[in-house]
């Protein structure tokens, strides 16, 4: 366990902007999470990743960097990261940072010397092309819905952009960027970094018709056709990968998870025993309701639809490497609003999906307020902040798309959904800050937030630290973390699933519906129910027909051999 001392790990994520501001200008800064580091280590965790914290115009909420060397003075300085790694090691807790390696900021020195200078070598740090006509040289499509091709004012010259146009790809095919890049990143693992999530990694390698004059089959009516199929996960990517973890993670013994949708047969390549990653991001439950079309609709999560995705997940994953379950990030609705129906939010609900994160093989990721029960926050169009909402608004307006449509949507997909700030207690603005906070907080900070939830025995966040005891100090932590996972029949909105570690055994039952549901099962413990008294007696039974209550949740120790 010690190579992989990341298995035994629970992450917590921050996106620093909004968890707490210290200074009161309105914005969360690295101060103010080394103020609250003994929250975080009460919770039980022990490691923390942040959101990009570099240098940036914030034209994507810093996933557009300017200086990959120096932290952005909103958030701080280099020395307040400095105090903040020292000061969560002392607790125990290791820091990992959010490195965006696809593509830099337009006001990055190098994209600013590449503009300036067509012979330069920075030139080639990037993807031009040179068109004469006033279109695109193709019609591929984005992430945030505009062209991939962006012109250079008063120019032929074109660059590829695979997110916003402020945002352009770097190009890996240039050996000095990797180089660059590699020295940068073993600059930060000097300064005592744990590890890194890695955006977007999967697009690095570009397939050669996606830097081409060609036109793509379009696959929306306005004539352009998706990115994706044709910039991620290309073929020659690994060579890129392989020399970048070689010289960087792997000697360091870093841990590494990695932003990629990867098809099941290319997951060796990504984590596998010569991978060059600890875990990746598996999209596939997170991404459950979106639904393909018509644009601006979603797909409800039901216990029956999310059950053989996150099996087939589970599975995958573990017949190659380790995973990175989560629920929730900075870029997805929370989690309350977005697996349980409309009006079905609880104390009990709450807890089983608590227990359904974290009881599953892999590297869990609780992102921050998940653990108190934020939930999604009610905005208008001009209470929102991110870019790429504001693209696909004007995409929808262009294409005929009712505001009260797309405002629905938002309302449950938008990422401020998990961007506004964190709930501290019920004081103005919930605590996060003395001035005027960046982004609208949620109006309910009144009831929910950490102060309530820590002073209640029978908390959403106590039952979190309960989960997280369970896994990293338990007589179980070592089933939890290292157990074989397989599938346990169950009634279709019933996730169950056990984890097998030697002769031992734990069985845990997730019912996703708001119907009992009749299971039979033997057991020598109960280690922990989300519903009290109930099968808690911690008595070796016979195998007998238990009913599990609508939305009860519960962990079985059982022999291996029942």
């Amino acid at each position: 366990m010690a190579q992989a001392w990341w298995k035994s790990a629970v992450v917590y994520q921050i996106y620093p902007k909004s968890f707490y501001d210290h200074n009161g200008d309105g914005i969360g800064d690295l101060a103010g999470i080394t103020a609250k580091l003994d929250y975080i280590q009460s919770l039980g965790v022990n490691v923390i990743w942040l959101c990009p914290i570099f240098e940036s115009p914030m034209k994507d909420n810093g996933y557009d960097i300017a200086n990959y060397d120096s932290v952005d003075p909103v958030f701080g300085s280099n020395d307040d990261l400095d105090i903040l790694i020292s000061q969560a090691s002392q607790r125990g807790i290791k820091i990992l940072l959010d490195l965006v390696l696809n593509h830099s900021s337009n006001q990055h020195p190098w994209f600013e010397a590449a503009l300036a200078d067509p012979n330069s070598p920075y030139a080639d740090y990037y993807q031009f092309i040179e068109w004469d006509k006033p279109t695109p040289p193709n019609n591929l499509r984005t992430y945030f819905d505009c062209p991939v091709w962006t012109r250079v004012p008063d120019s032929n010259r074109w660059y590829f952009n695979s997110f916003g146009p402020e945002q352009p790809d770097l190009n890996w095919e240039n050996p000095q960027l990797r180089q660059e890049i590699i020295q940068m990143i073993n600059r930060w693992i000097a300064k005592g970094v744990a590890g890194f999530r890695i955006d977007a990694i999967g697009n690095i390698k570009k397939s050669p018709e996606a830097l081409s004059p060609y036109q793509f089959p379009p696959d929306r009516e306005d004539g352009t056709a998706f990115l994706v199929p044709w910039v991620v996960n290309q073929p020659g990517i690994h060579e890129f990968l392989k020399e970048l973890a070689s010289q960087t993670f792997h000697p360091a013994n870093s841990m590494t998870v990695a932003e990629i949708d990867v098809p099941p047969q290319d997951l060796a390549n990504y984590i596998g025993e010569d991978g060059s990653f600890s875990m990746v991001f598996d999209f596939s439950i997170a991404d459950l309701d979106i639904a393909k079309q018509p644009p601006f609709s979603i797909a409800p999560i039901t216990g029956e639809r999310l059950k053989p995705v996150f099996l087939k997940s589970q599975l995958t994953t573990q017949q190659v490497g380790w995973g990175a379950p989560y629920l929730e990030n900075h870029d997805q609705p929370r989690s309350l609003n977005k697996f349980l129906p409309k009006g079905a939010i609880s104390p009990v609900t709450e807890k089983m999906l608590a227990m359904f994160l974290l009881t599953q093989r892999g590297t869990p990721f609780i992102y921050q307020g998940q653990e108190i029960g934020m939930t999604n926050c009610p905005m208008t169009l001009n209470e929102h902040h991110d870019l790429h909402l504001f693209k696909l608004y004007l995409w929808g307006q262009t294409h005929g798309y009712s505001h009260t449509t797309m405002m629905n949507y938002f309302t449950q997909r938008s990422r401020d959904n998990a961007r506004t700030p964190f709930q501290w207690n019920n004081q103005h603005h919930g605590g996060f800050t003395t001035g005027i906070p960046w982004l609208k907080v949620n109006p309910n900070y009144r009831e929910i937030n950490a102060t309530t939830q820590q002073q209640q025995p029978d908390s959403l966040f106590a039952f979190y630290q309960q989960l997280i005891t369970l896994r990293r100090h338990s007589p179980i932590s070592d089933i939890l973390v290292e157990g074989e996972f397989s599938e346990i029949s169950a009634p279709e909105p019933v996730i169950a699933y056990r984890r097998t570690l030697g002769s031992r055994a734990i069985d845990i039952y997730c019912n996703f519906s708001d119907k009992p549901q009749a299971i039979h099962q033997h057991y020598r413990q109960v280690h922990l129910s989300n519903i009290a008294n109930a099968h808690n007696d911690n008595t070796h039974n016979d195998k007998q027909q238990i009913i599990l209550q609508p939305y009860q949740s519960i962990i079985f120790e059982v022999e291996k051999s029942e």
